[in-house]
């Protein structure tokens, strides 16, 4: 992973395109109202077991959540390149990545993902909306290799669906 810019050859997008750098879910007064009572249940639970730090911990985990419920995502650019995938001011060679799959469901969920070599690395996950997955997939093919085992999107991805973070 490292900033190419004045590199023609990094520069030159085979595909391009641009998507919010996080999903906004919308949340009830309901959804507010449970979270706040969990976490006054857990911060309790912390004095009890005289664990103040984790408390203060939630808390500002809390107060975090709610200050980016209050930001606007900033639009990201990712573009598909001969030499790698460059993914807002991050580039990413090809030998650096393990394999790619695409989830596309009717359900709405269209997203590509790139596994990386490095397990610290994580995990990309670019947004598919509005983009031809079938000439994208037909291009990473011949660059990289496809898990098609991958038939659904990662647990981590459900559980923040569901819990709308």
């Amino acid at each position: 992973m490292s900033e190419k810019t004045n590199n023609p050859a990094l520069t030159e997008a085979l595909f391009y395109w641009q998507h919010p750098d996080y999903v906004v879910y919308h949340k009830s007064f309901k959804w507010y109202a449970i979270s706040l009572i969990l976490l006054v249940f857990a911060v309790i639970w912390t004095i009890i077991d005289a664990n103040y730090m984790f408390g203060v911990f939630l808390v500002l985990f809390y107060l975090i959540l709610l200050l980016f419920e209050n930001r606007p995502p900033e639009m990201v650019e990712f573009a598909i390149t001969p030499e790698g995938i460059k993914s807002g001011k991050k580039f990413h060679y090809y030998r650096d990545i393990d394999c790619f799959y695409i989830i596309y469901r009717a359900e709405g969920i269209k997203n590509l993902y790139f596994e990386f070599r490095n397990p610290l690395k994580g995990r990309l996950v670019i947004p598919l909306d509005g983009q031809n997955a079938v000439a994208i997939r037909d291009y990473l093919i011949s660059v990289l290799r496809e898990d098609l085992e991958r038939e659904a999107e990662p647990l981590t991805e459900q559980l923040r669906r569901w819990l709308k973070i």
